[in-house]
């Protein structure tokens, strides 16, 4: 649950889907941006389609009643005027209550569903009911890490009953042009003298002196989700401000929460999008060496697709989702493609390369976990490989032998353990648990997909799983741009050629002349 809930977790181990009920209600809307001619019929049936074989491997979604309900709405179109659609809207409605109630009740059977599959499940659905991040992670840790799977997801359960608190927070700036005349009559303004002193009771010294300052009221289900809401305010208060001829609109990097008694940091959590090949193979500053001439100045296609994504990990929501989709198709199609608008063609290569990506992740990071038990044991072997490949072929053969790995002792143990549950699933079934993965990213890329639609088509930031979209697909983004950085900018590798290989690979993994699991897109 921890890993889940911190934006500092690596993206194999980070959440990769939304809850079941976004899902339902993303698939409410996407009947209003269907018949706007945002997002065609073929693409919402894909996603119908797949939403109802997720469905069944949530065993709290509801009783078999609901679920026979369910799976009638979901084969229809689910249009604007349709039966099945309002149908869809009384389950939603129905089925949302006592969901992690369920989850518990699932938790405490005979034969539970696994650890990770319970712990995504309920960490989703309380992110996606407004839980931030970091709120989410301050609660598990505040002694609630030792409670038994039962006893916390009760506790979780009634957080969602509580409704949600009304935040004040005050955002003090160093500059604000203009403000003697935009902003001083505003009935939300404090005066420069008053945001120092709130500041100060706050806990925070201001580095400058304050102009003034803007107070909200937000409604949310924590602190640290209430900054984030208003860091979104703030930045819409700068995006308004470019245009008109002025960008001094500078906030101080604190604002303080009077209900909450203390100064937070006003920025928008990490999103967790890193191509650190860059920095590994020495190429982050290689960039413009050459000569660059008045008509010759061409880049890679690798470096134009990172500038495109570069609003991905900080950027305001609209640019951050339709750079990132930009990023992947400018990268992944071609012009001799065939139409692709249901099968969204650079989701699904995307998707073949993180799945190949993947085991290669999880083997290297454990490598680093294993504790020195005396000589020749399994960390020397490990200090004598001169790659992270080597390392994740060490560790692999360790458990396809059925050796236990000798993991370091520490609070992210319970995290290594489940990664090795997850290594020794693959390696029971290589083509199996490679489909699922692959399977999983799709759906969470084809999102992307849809979201960026409904910004750039629809005209609309508003759109109900836009959000969760940018919470789930940026650590994929990155690590598909990642291996396709590194192959283009290291090896001379065409990203087209690579996401081939990737499909050969994900075919034939565990055939004679397959790749293994560490060497999927060598």
């Amino acid at each position: 649950m921890l890993d889940f809930s911190s934006a500092r977790t690596p993206w194999p181990r980070r959440l990769w889907d939304v809850s079941s009920f976004l899902t339902l209600e993303e698939l409410y809307e996407a009947g209003t941006w269907v018949d706007r001619r945002v997002l065609s019929q073929a693409s919402v049936d894909w996603q119908r389609h797949e939403s109802e074989r997720l469905f069944g491997e949530d065993p709290a979604l509801g009783t078999k009643a609901f679920r026979r309900e369910l799976q009638g709405c979901l084969r229809t179109t689910l249009t604007t005027a349709s039966d099945g659609r309002r149908r869809l809207r009384h389950l939603i409605d129905v089925g949302r209550s006592g969901y992690l109630e369920r989850w518990a009740t699932c938790a405490a059977e005979e034969d539970p569903p696994s650890p990770e599959k319970v712990a995504r499940a309920v960490a989703a659905h309380l992110l996606d009911s407004g839980y931030s991040m970091d709120g989410l992670n301050h609660w598990l840790r505040q002694g609630r890490l030792g409670l038994s799977a039962t006893d916390l997801i009760t506790e979780m359960a009634g957080l969602l009953t509580a409704p949600p608190t009304c935040w004040k927070v005050v955002v003090p700036f160093s500059a604000l042009h203009g403000w003697e005349e935009l902003a001083a009559n505003l009935p939300h303004w404090v005066d420069g003298r008053a945001a120092e002193e709130i500041m100060a009771a706050a806990g925070a010294k201001l580095t400058a002196p304050a102009v003034g300052a803007l107070s909200y009221e937000v409604e949310a289900r924590d602190a640290e989700r209430a900054l984030e809401i208003v860091s979104d305010v703030v930045e819409r208060l700068q995006a308004r401000a470019r245009f008109s001829g002025s960008e001094t609109v500078t906030p101080f990097d604190r604002a303080a929460v009077l209900n909450h008694g203390s100064a937070m940091p006003l920025r928008m959590p990490a999103r967790g999008a890193r191509v650190l090949s860059l920095a590994a193979e020495r190429q982050l500053y290689l960039v413009g060496v050459e000569p660059q001439h008045l008509s010759d100045r061409r880049r890679s296609a690798v470096d134009e697709a990172l500038e495109i994504a570069s609003a991905l990990n900080h950027g305001p929501l609209a640019p951050a989702i339709a750079g990132a989709w930009s990023a992947l198709e400018s990268l992944l199609t071609e012009a001799r493609d065939p139409d692709e608008r249901e099968r969204v063609v650079a989701a699904t290569r995307a998707a073949a390369l993180v799945a190949c990506s993947w085991p290669r992740a999880e083997l290297t990071a454990l490598s680093h976990r294993i504790r020195r038990t005396g000589p020749g044991d399994l960390a020397e072997r490990l200090d004598r490989c001169a790659s992270n490949r080597e390392r994740a072929q060490v560790i692999a053969a360790e458990l396809e032998l059925g050796h236990s790995l000798p993991l370091e002792r520490s609070w992210r143990r319970a995290n290594d353990v489940a990664a090795v549950a997850r290594m020794r699933a693959l390696l029971a079934d290589r083509t199996q648990v490679l489909a699922r993965v692959r399977r999983y990213v799709e759906t969470s890329l084809r999102r992307l997909y849809r979201s960026r639609n409904i910004i750039l088509h629809g005209g609309s930031t508003g759109g109900v799983a836009l959000q969760a979209t940018l919470r789930v697909t940026p650590p994929l983004v990155g690590a598909a741009l990642d291996r396709l950085a590194h192959a283009d900018l290291v090896a001379g590798v065409p990203p087209l050629v690579l996401a081939s290989r990737a499909e050969i690979a994900l075919r034939m993994v565990g055939d004679e002349l397959g790749p293994g699991l560490c060497d999927l897109i060598e």
